[in-house]
């Protein structure tokens, strides 16, 4: 069975730096109805020669290399030619993809990714080791227990970071925006987040909610939280989906559902076909709480989550207010193997239902506020302590525009954009 994802790779699912492969050139003689077996079968045939060579020849402490070993590496080789988010997983890997999709997986909780051949945090997932200890967006790790990452395989981070709850792993990080070095420990935990936090009330009767990620669970309890939500007549809502990594496609579907009429199309994917349309509909029961609805979003919001924030705006069903997203709109698809290992290969590519590709360009708020993510950071874990929402200047914007007398002189002038400022600056550290 094939499953598709939108992942933001999650710690133990990271992804190797694209790499670009040159085009075979075709023997002149060969019809093109043949070419692709031929090619096929010729270069079968190279690999399998090069592949006894090793296992005949190859010695190291006296051992054979196992069929095994061997192909898990090439497997993993040809997946390293293709793009960052493609990859080969073994078995455990694989595993553990199924826990995290399901919302319960095990590691330190945090989202990674290459990026220009950097080892690199897309997102710390809340509650968990990675968030407690302070890792930030745009951190890069550069070593795993005294061990660099340069040039890390799937594999390697699978061994490094991956560990009995209780045992600890040291990381060297590297925080670009501080241009500091320091060192993390980290006990691991079996990962069981919260996709949904629970609703908060601000003034004006404006109701607050944030999605962490997008799980199985996810678009379920979301409904649990505006029920409740529903039961003190709030006005309006802030939707949070800052620093939200992604997860399914289908939850993210599924989410904005929530807001939207039924049949109202939410994604739509294009593969290697280019006439091939793949299109995502929201479907089922529209919940009862039509309000207002603004949604925050940051450089850490990715995948899922631009899914839902670009739908939503390109419906005019909410304003965006924050930052650009991070820009990761392709679709993996797991391709379980005979032996329980599994590729992650990327398989289309999704664009807004007003034909905007997310890919590596984000969704562009509606109004620009600027706020550093470090800042961003420290107020999220504030937020149990004495939590001052009106320090967050993303989310001060979002309340004055769910205000009713913002919303008054929106109706009264017409226009979307009337009486809302666009806001361009920098927070204050």
């Amino acid at each position: 069975m094939k499953i598709q994802t939108t992942l933001s790779i999650l710690i133990l699912l990271t992804a190797l730096p694209s790499m670009a492969r040159p085009a075979t050139e075709a023997p002149a003689l060969v019809p093109p109805s043949e070419l692709s077996n031929q090619e096929a079968f010729e270069q079968m045939a190279r690999f399998t020669l090069a592949l006894e060579q090793v296992r005949n020849f190859y010695i190291e402490a006296g051992e054979e290399v196992s069929y095994e070993v061997l192909i898990d590496g090439a497997i993993e080789g040809m997946m390293g030619k293709l793009d960052r988010y493609s990859g080969f997983m073994e078995g455990r890997e694989a595993r553990g993809l199924r826990e995290q999709t399901q919302g319960r997986f095990g590691g330190i909780g945090v989202v990674i990714s290459f990026e220009n051949g950097h080892l690199t945090i897309v997102s710390p997932v809340e509650d968990t080791p990675g968030w407690e200890a302070g890792l930030m967006t745009d951190d890069r790790i550069l070593e795993i227990d005294g061990r660099p990452t340069q040039g890390i395989s799937i594999q390697d981070v699978v061994e490094r970071l991956r560990g009995e709850p209780g045992t600890t792993v040291n990381l060297k990080i590297r925080r670009p925006s501080e241009r500091s070095t320091f060192d993390v420990p980290l006990t691991r935990a079996v990962i069981q987040p919260r996709t949904v936090q629970r609703h908060r009330m601000l003034e004006d009767e404006i109701g607050y909610i944030r999605i962490t990620q997008f799980a199985q669970p996810t678009a379920r309890m979301l409904r649990e939280e505006l029920n409740r939500l529903l039961r003190q007549n709030p006005k309006g809502l802030v939707l949070d989906l800052r620093g939200n990594p992604g997860g399914l496609m289908e939850s993210a579907v599924e989410v904005a559902g929530l807001f939207l009429p039924n049949e109202t199309l939410v994604v739509y994917t294009k593969s290697r076909d280019a006439d091939e349309r793949k299109e995502y509909f929201s479907s089922g029961r529209r919940h009862e709480l039509d309000l207002p609805l603004v949604v925050l979003v940051n450089q850490g919001s990715a995948s899922g989550a631009e899914i839902v924030a670009a739908a939503l705006k390109d419906h005019q069903r909410a304003k965006l207010v924050g930052q650009t997203t991070f820009g990761k709109g392709s679709v993996q698809s797991i391709m379980p193997l005979r032996d329980g290992s599994a590729i992650r290969l990327t398989t289309a590519i999704y664009y807004s239902p007003s034909d905007h590709m997310i890919h590596e360009q984000g969704v562009d708020p509606d109004i620009h506020v600027s706020l550093s993510l470090r800042n961003w950071s420290r107020m999220q874990r504030g937020m149990n302590d004495d939590w001052n929402w009106r320090d967050d200047p993303q989310l001060s914007e979002a309340v004055a525009l769910l205000r009713p007398d913002s919303r008054a002189d929106e109706e009264a002038d017409g226009a979307e954009d009337a009486g809302v400022p666009a806001v361009e600056k920098e927070d204050a550290e």
